[in-house]
C-alpha cells in the first residue's frame, strides 16, 4: 500500500490582517444575536420609535402643517435620547454577558491562545454592543435625516441643519461608547451574566439616587453630573443644544464621562488575562 508523507505542511493560505482579527469575534458575535427570533423582535421594538417619526415627517410634508411637528434639532435630539432604554437593555442583554459568560467557561484562555491579543479580544467584545446598538441610535437618526431632506421642497433644511448627521454621529458614538465599556467592565466583574445584568441596572440606578438625593441636600443642581442616565441630556446639549432639565454642566460630565470610561478600561484590563489570576 501506499505511504504518505506525514510530515509538518504549514499553512499555505491567507491571513488576516492583525487590525481587523477583532472583526471575527464581533461578526460572529452579531451573527450569533441577529439569528435569534427572540432578539429579532426586540430590534423590531426598537425600531418602531423611529417609524411613528418618519409618519409625523411624512405627515408633517403632507399637510404643510409644521403645528404637526416641528423638525428641527431638538427632533432628533428627543428621539436619540427616547432610545436611550432600548441601548440599557442592549447593555444588559447581550453586553453583560458576554464576558461574564467567557469567564465561567474559561473561553478568554482559549481566545488568547489564539494570535489574539486582549485588546482584539476586547475590540471584538464591544463590536457586538456597539454594532446592535448603532441599529438603534445612529442608523434609525440619519434615515430619519435623509428622509427629511428627501420630502423637502427646497434647501432650507439642509442648508440650515447641515450639521445634524454629525451630531447624530457624535452623540451616538459618545453614549454607545460609555455604556458599552461600562457594560464589558460589569460583565467582567463576575462569571453570571444574570448577576452582572443586575449589576449594570444597580450602577444606573443608583447614581441617578445619589444624584437626587445630593441636589436635594445641596440645593445645587450641578450634582446631575453623577448620575449615568443623565449622560444622555447632556450629551444631547452639547451636540444638538437647547435646554436640559437641570442645566448644562460640561465640564462636570466629562469629567464623570471619562472617569466612567477609565475605570471600565481598568476593569477590563485587569480581569480579561490570558492566565486566570485567583486572589
Amino acid at each position: 500500500m501506499p505511504i504518505y508523507d506525514q510530515s509538518y505542511r504549514p499553512y499555505r493560505g491567507t491571513l488576516a490582517p492583525h487590525t481587523w482579527r477583532w472583526w471575527t469575534i464581533a461578526q460572529a458575535g452579531l451573527a450569533h444575536h441577529l439569528s435569534r427570533k427572540l432578539f429579532l423582535i426586540f430590534l423590531f421594538v426598537g425600531f418602531i420609535p423611529a417609524i411613528v417619526r418618519g409618519v409625523l415627517i411624512w405627515i408633517s410634508h403632507q399637510t404643510n402643517m409644521t403645528a404637526v411637528t416641528m423638525i428641527d434639532a431638538g427632533f432628533f435630539r428627543n428621539f436619540l435620547q427616547f432610545q436611550g432604554p432600548f441601548l440599557m437593555l442592549v447593555c444588559i442583554w447581550p453586553g453583560a454577558t458576554l464576558i461574564a459568560r467567557d469567564l465561567k467557561t474559561n473561553a478568554i484562555q482559549l481566545y488568547l491562545s489564539r494570535p489574539l491579543t486582549r485588546l482584539d479580544y476586547v475590540l471584538g467584545k464591544f463590536g457586538i454592543v456597539a454594532g446592535i446598538a448603532a441599529l438603534l441610535l445612529p442608523a434609525p437618526g440619519l434615515l430619519l435625516y435623509l428622509m427629511e431632506i428627501g420630502l423637502s421642497t427646497d434647501m432650507n433644511f439642509m442648508t440650515t441643519y447641515v450639521w445634524l448627521p454629525l451630531s447624530i454621529l457624535g452623540y451616538s458614538a459618545v453614549v454607545i461608547t460609555g455604556a458599552g465599556l461600562l457594560s464589558l467592565a460589569v460583565s467582567a466583574m463576575t462569571r453570571s451574566g444574570r448577576y452582572a445584568g443586575l449589576l449594570f441596572f444597580a450602577l444606573l440606578f443608583f447614581s441617578e439616587l445619589a444624584s437626587d438625593i445630593l441636589r436635594l441636600v445641596t440645593g445645587n443642581h450641578a450634582w446631575v453630573v453623577i448620575s449615568l442616565m443623565s449622560r444622555g441630556d447632556q450629551a444631547g446639549a452639547l451636540f444638538f443644544g437647547g435646554p436640559t432639565e437641570f442645566g448644562m454642566h460640561p465640564v462636570g460630565a466629562i469629567l464623570m464621562y471619562l472617569l466612567v470610561v477609565g475605570l471600565s478600561i481598568l476593569v477590563l484590563r485587569r480581569r480579561v488575562q490570558a492566565v486566570e489570576i485567583v486572589t
